[in-house]
């Protein structure tokens, strides 16, 4: 298995939902989960591995065809087939992110863990919005909601993991592809992340000199002096 650290760094407020309002004080809160430390249980903000992993295969389906990889583009199990028999095969992003199914050749071959923060719990605040009304994109008069952010300069740390096999040397440069998308795509409820890859090396061996860039790029931060991060 091959394991690298993947921070985050939040440039503009962020929120991804998943919270008990009447318990946090507002409409829409940060997800959180228990800890248990040296003063007992708490609960602390975290970015869930299943969201940023989610934000990742959609951006590894948008992307393949650009760079040569492929992706059948679907989402429900029977277009995920009939797309793959079109194709005489299943597609790189179903091989690296999985699709249904029950065999091991289906599972996926990348795991992401829950992305914690050491202040995050520290570095929020609560923001009273209007809400629009769809039809006609204008405010809907007295509909007021409260949503909470972590504020921007934040950082959370989590880890990938991607298993090896005779074809990781392709499907790796597909992983980074994504990863480097997630700086622009967004993450939760609009929000705008960096990210940075801490290999320690270990991937160098793993990528192949048309790719040496995206890795170089990927180990340092993105908006760096950009947008007051």
């Amino acid at each position: 298995m091959i394991r690298f650290r993947v921070r985050l760094r939040t440039v503009s407020f962020l929120t991804v939902g998943g919270g008990v309002p009447e318990v946090m004080g507002a409409d829409v809160v940060h997800v959180r989960k228990k800890v248990v430390d040296g003063d007992g249980a708490r609960d602390v903000i975290y970015i869930p591995g299943s969201s940023v992993k989610g934000v990742l295969r959609t951006n590894a389906s948008r992307l393949a065809a650009s760079y040569g990889f492929t992706s059948c583009n679907a989402i429900e199990p029977q277009r995920i087939d009939e797309a793959h028999r079109s194709m005489n095969g299943v597609c790189d992003v179903c091989r690296l992110f999985g699709r249904p199914g029950r065999g091991p050749e289906d599972w996926s071959r990348v795991f992401v863990s829950d992305f914690t923060s050491e202040d995050a719990d520290k570095r929020r605040m609560v923001v009273t919005r209007v809400s629009l009304d769809d039809s006609t994109l204008t405010a809907r008069k007295g509909a007021l909601y409260s949503i909470e952010h972590v504020l921007p300069g934040t950082e959370f740390s989590g880890e990938v993991r991607i298993e090896e096999g005779d074809d990781v040397k392709v499907l790796l440069p597909l992983l980074l592809l994504a990863i480097a998308e997630l700086r622009l795509s967004g993450l939760g409820r609009g929000g705008l992340v960096d990210a940075k890859v801490e290999d320690g090396n270990r991937l160098d061996r793993l990528v192949g000199d048309e790719w040496r860039a995206l890795l170089e790029g990927l180990r340092s931060w993105f908006w760096e002096g950009w947008l007051g991060s």
